[in-house]
Order: structure tokens, then sequence, then C-alpha cells
């Protein structure tokens, strides 16, 4: 780069600008949920294997394909699946419970699927259920606490109907309800800035 600004002016004068803001906000709660990814992730630091679930908000939802557009528009050149939309679950035994209620959230909603033991998990890619996301601190790389979307549960799609915005998972570690979250802590628009503005990205396990 030739100039005090470090990018190229030719691509900053081709480039659209996009004001802060302007992204959509992924609706708290319940969602139609299609598994786009699934297979086995250990983690560098902890050297613990958990099974990694990637989704996109698929059916009839309003906010269909959510997740891929996040994906689309990401012009990073190593860009993968927003972290929002993926999931780890723990496959040591004493954990072992949550994840086999995942698979039956996927048995109740795809009338013609049987969990098979004997098969990997890539027999549930395409598969459908109800994603539930809420909101979760986590510090930036300036020591900020901000506010990001996540995917927290799964459940099977005829419950799609009752399920509730989940409780706010705080830096500490502990739960607080939503309502009681915004009221205390800022109004409905500023949190909408908070999370509405970036893109987490984590491993990328597409095809």
């Amino acid at each position: 780069m030739n100039n005090k600004l470090g990018i190229s002016i030719e691509d900053w004068n081709e480039v659209q600008a996009i004001e802060m803001g302007e992204f959509e906000t992924l609706e708290l709660g319940g969602h139609e949920v299609t598994i786009i990814g699934a297979g086995l992730y250990t983690s560098d630091i902890t050297g613990n294997t958990s099974l990694k679930i990637g989704v996109d908000i698929s059916g009839n939802d309003k906010q269909k394909g959510y997740f891929r557009k996040q994906y689309d528009e990401n012009t990073a050149q190593d860009k993968k699946w927003p972290t929002g939309a993926v999931r780890y679950l723990s496959l040591k035994k004493e954990s072992l419970a949550y994840t086999k209620g995942f698979i039956t959230s996927l048995e109740k909603s795809n009338s013609n699927f049987k969990f098979d033991t004997s098969k990997g998990w890539e027999q549930i890619k395409g598969l459908k259920c109800c994603g539930v996301f809420g909101l979760e601190e986590y510090q930036n790389d300036k020591g900020e606490t901000k506010t990001g979307i996540k995917l927290v549960q799964f459940r099977s799609l005829d419950k799609l109907s009752e399920v509730k915005i989940p409780k706010v998972k705080l830096l500490d570690g502990t739960f607080v309800d939503y309502e009681e979250y915004k009221n205390k802590n800022r109004n409905g628009e500023e949190l909408k800035k908070d999370f509405g503005d970036i893109v987490e990205i984590s491993d990328d396990f597409l095809d």
C-alpha cells in the first residue's frame, strides 16, 4: 500500500458502503432450522472432542436463509459459517443425555428418520428441527462486554410455537431473564446495535 490508510484507493472507491445498524438482526426465540453440517470437532485448547452442528434458518420462516446470507456477504478470504449458527454438544458420558435429546428432536421432526449408531454424523445433514436462539455476553478484543446471538437449544418442530426467548448468558456464566436484562442494562434498540453489527466466524465445515 502506498498511502497512510493502508487500503487500496481503487477498492475503496468501488466498494458500496454499509451503514452501521443496517444489518438485519435475527429474531430471538425459536426458528425452524436445517442441519447444514455435522461432525466431530476437537478443541485445540482442551483437547476434548464434541459434536459440532451448523444450521441455517429454513421452512416458511420469514428469515429463511439468514446465516447463508451472512456467509455469502462476508468478504473475508477465509470466511466461515457464522458462530451464531453453530453449537457444540458434548460426547462425554455425563453429558450424552443432552446430545441424545438433540437426536430425539430430529427423529420427532423428521418422520422418515431413525438414528443409526452404526453410521456417522453425516446422516443428520439436511434434517430439520427447531433451533432456539438467545443472547450471550462476550468480551471483544478491546476488553469491552458485548452481546451476541447464539444457538442455545434444539427442540422438536412440534414445540416451535411454545418456545420463548431464553435467558441471557452473562459473562460470568450466570443467566438472567431476557426482559430483566433488557430493562436493566439498556433499551431494545441499543441491544440491537450491540449484536446487529458484528459477524463472528468459526471453523468452516461446509462442503
